[in-house]
């Protein structure tokens, strides 16, 4: 199924739904997958084709011959919170450890052509969580990855690189000595495209989600407005993960996009410790590979968040069981765009969630939320 262009988590859950299994969907005939919801004339034909055409045991065969793990969603070493995303990887692809994938994790993420500043800044951070026990995930690009991930190796610490592409097409070229080095240091490098699959302008934003998804947060280290990591920043979000970002300089536009969520609400870090307090609620109940430090006193509650009066009258709109996004754009008497914008303030803060369907509702205030 994973090696069938177009066919991705969402269609193949409801493959399931309609045949009972995946293997029973991969015998039908297009007639039979023309029943399934969202599948058309065309990709009944598609899907067919290729179903026919592909074979699981070359597959194996190759993982077997390259030394990589390959798991999928119905597999017990499978990441939970990944599972638990809208739309899981049908199969993971994993040079290294597949445990490593299980782990207290935390993203580190940023432009590929970071300054000064955010080289040092993003390898500082990648080497102080990984000393003090967090497996840190990035995505093994130039820039702002490379140094979170070389930081983390620097610290014998454990990191985990998502790929854009297969395994065996590692892109950039020039980090392949890098790749090697997370994989024999106990960490993996993952993909979720099949043998020969090359990188292109669909697959990064699409890998982007597993980023977010194996971390219970997200660290920005000097991001421009309009950039990959506001993607991945958005479906950190849409999966309930903390968004944390480093201030930079006020004239610099790599640290254009830090600014914009520090505006909107995400957590400021200027220290290994922010990120600690950030997320230790999420990492309730799983012990840290490291010794643990001596218990600190209690800290007050941060302040609840200070909210614009848009966003406050926006948020008076929205129900508890959920409000589509348009009513609350007729309602509001704001255009589109403005609301979302409003919206993506509001999650920042804990406020609110996301549900299927374009709609949006209150979030659950216990633990956390905007008094959090």
């Amino acid at each position: 199924m994973n090696r069938v262009q177009g066919l991705g988590a969402m269609t193949a859950k409801r493959l399931v739904e309609r045949f009972g299994s995946l293997l029973a969907a991969s015998q039908c005939g297009e007639a039979e997958l023309l029943g399934v919801p969202d599948i058309g004339p065309e990709r009944a034909r598609l899907f067919h084709r290729e179903l026919c055409a592909s074979h699981a045991e070359e597959e194996l065969a190759r993982a077997a011959k390259t030394g990589v793990t390959l798991v999928t969603w119905a597999d017990e070493g499978y990441p939970e919170c990944l599972k638990r995303i809208a739309d899981p990887p049908l199969v993971l692809y994993v040079a290294g450890e597949v445990a490593a994938l299980e782990t207290p994790s935390v993203a580190i993420i940023g432009t590929r052509r970071p300054t000064v500043y955010g080289r040092e800044t993003a390898r500082r951070f990648g080497y102080q969580l990984a000393a003090a026990g967090y497996t840190v995930v990035s995505g093994l690009a130039l820039g702002v990855d490379t140094e979170a991930h070389t930081g983390a190796l620097q610290a014998s610490g454990r990191t985990v690189a998502v790929l854009g592409g297969a395994l065996d097409c590692l892109y950039p070229s020039e980090n392949k000595g890098l790749a090697r080095d997370i994989v024999g240091k106990g960490g993996a490098v993952v993909s979720e495209y099949p043998f020969g699959r090359q990188p292109d302008a669909q697959t990064f934003p699409m890998r982007n989600r597993i980023v977010s998804g194996l971390s219970k947060g997200v660290l920005v280290i000097e991001a421009p407005l309009k950039s990959g990591t506001m993607i991945t920043v958005n479906q950190a979000l849409e999966q309930g993960r903390s968004v944390m970002a480093v201030p930079g300089r006020i004239d610099s536009p790599a640290s254009q996009g830090c600014h914009a969520l520090l505006r909107n609400g995400a957590r400021l870090v200027t220290r290994v410790e922010d990120v600690e307090e950030e997320v230790q609620d999420l990492f309730a109940g799983q012990r840290r590979p490291q010794a643990q430090a001596a218990p600190r006193a209690a800290e007050p509650k941060r302040p609840a968040a200070a909210l614009s009066p848009e966003e406050r009258a926006l948020l008076s709109r929205i129900e508890d069981g959920g409000s589509p996004v348009d009513e609350l754009v007729r309602g509001s008497g704001l255009d589109a765009g403005r609301v979302s914008a409003l919206l993506v303030g509001l999650q920042i803060k804990r406020l609110v969630r996301l549900l299927p369907g374009g709609a949006v509702a209150r979030a659950s205030q216990e633990g956390g939320g905007a008094t959090g």
